[in-house]
């Protein structure tokens, strides 16, 4: 048989390189060590598996690497991409050799198992996509006020209907693919708040809305031919989940600058109160899991604020804690929530904020302070601000209770702390 040494040879090279140029061109990275870590056990087990001799075991093998796949969202094409890879340079082997037996017995059991692993990644891969669209639905439950992401609840319900009609096999009746006529389109084509239909958010979640709903005609033209192809409908599926999240997101983004639009704010400074905190939090937190987004938290704390009271008066300080307030409206986004938590200090909740590009956002507000100068009567008014930036892990929080965002503001306080002792001026 031609499951030789020289076989799991190339099949250990093949994936390797396979991988490699994947890395090389940007399409995955290596960065983080639990995705390196599943990278490399996904690797193993396909190894394992095309490595396997007898057909029970075989079978077992291909349950247990596809499962993998779809819970670690490796996705199919790499899958697909990484099988046909392995296949040509295996090909390419016994060709080389002649062995023209083999080789013809090597086609028929790669396209034999590419079949068997399309049609498990699609099963699976299904029960998974419903699976993670009833747990959005269900973070949005839990938001105290829903505000827009109503309108998004509505859109996965959709969803969820697109899915059991697949699961069903076309035996009951699909959702409306008119993209006019479902609850979220009515609700897109008559909201006439201007603060919103103005913004390039709602013009992205029209553009995208639009395109989720001929994409799911395609799915239904799939699922209704009487032989349809499990390798294009994942396509499909894939690009409709990824479709639906950006939705989720720009949703989210108008959301907050509703929020912030019409939330009570400090009389100084305009900003949020600090009151307002632990309620937004709680919202955030559970938007960011329905969404599948990431968010960060900053604290500011001006630096040698007293010396500023003392020497010049609480005036003095007023019209420094105003400037600081002017400059976080002016690197900030509409859709950030910046509180004044104290006299002198700030917090900033970053929706859709990676932990990377919260801390350049922090050094661009710490830099340009740096550079500001404040007017006071005919004094000219210098000062410096010290920042902490943390994640928001979203992933690890089952439930959202005051004890949690707690232990985030004790997790900022103690990165601000730490700016403090290195020096002030600067993020931690």
């Amino acid at each position: 048989m031609f499951k030789t040494e020289a076989y799991l040879s190339t099949i250990e090279s093949s994936i390797h390189d396979f991988y490699s140029d994947l890395e090389r061109e940007g399409y995955i990275g290596n960065s983080n060590f639990e995705y390196a870590r599943a990278i490399n056990q996904h690797k193993e087990l396909f190894i394992s598996l095309l490595a396997s001799t007898d057909a029970n075991d075989a079978t077992e093998k291909t349950k247990e690497f596809v499962q993998f796949c779809v819970i670690h969202e490796i996705p199919y094409m790499f899958v697909y991409g990484e099988l046909l890879t392995i296949a040509r340079n295996l090909m390419g082997l016994l060709a080389k050799e002649g062995d023209l037996e083999n080789l013809q017995a090597l086609n028929s059991y790669f396209d034999s198992l590419e079949s068997k692993i399309t049609i498990a990644y699609f099963h699976k891969f299904l029960r998974r996509l419903a699976a993670k669209n009833h747990l959005r639905l269900s973070h949005i439950a839990n938001l105290v006020e829903k505000n827009l992401m109503v309108h998004y609840q509505k859109h996965l319900e959709w969803l969820i209907q697109l899915i059991a009609y697949i699961e069903n096999q076309c035996c009951i009746p699909h959702p409306e693919l008119n993209h006019s006529l479902c609850s979220f389109g009515k609700w897109l084509n008559n909201t006439s708040t201007p603060y919103i239909i103005t913004t390039s958010h709602f013009k992205e979640v029209t553009r995208l809305h639009q395109t989720l709903h001929d994409t799911a005609a395609d799915v239904i033209g799939q699922c209704q031919q009487q032989i349809h192809k499990p390798k294009h409908l994942i396509h499909l599926l894939q690009r409709l989940d990824y479709i639906s999240l950006e939705i989720g997101n720009e949703i989210a983004i108008l959301n907050d600058m509703m929020m912030i639009e019409e939330y009570s704010k400090d009389p100084l400074t305009g900003l949020l109160t600090r009151r307002l905190f632990d309620k937004i939090m709680m919202g955030q937190i559970e938007t960011a899991k329905a969404t599948e987004s990431q968010c960060s938290l900053i604290m500011c704390d001006l630096d040698h604020f007293k010396i500023i009271n003392d020497t010049h008066g609480h005036l003095a300080g007023d019209a420094v804690i105003k400037d600081f307030s002017a400059l976080l409206q002016k690197i900030l986004r509409k859709s950030d929530f910046i509180f004044r938590y104290g006299g002198e200090e700030f917090i900033v909740l970053l929706p859709a904020t990676s932990a990377h590009d919260a801390r350049v956002i922090a050094q661009k507000i710490c830099d340009e302070a740096t550079s500001r100068i404040t007017l006071f009567d005919t004094v000219s008014l210098y000062y410096t601000v010290s920042i902490g930036v943390i994640p928001i892990i979203t992933e690890t929080t089952s439930y959202v209770l005051k004890e949690t965002i707690a232990h985030y503001v004790s997790e900022v306080d103690s990165k601000l702390y730490l700016a403090k002792q290195n020096g002030r001026n600067r993020v931690e």
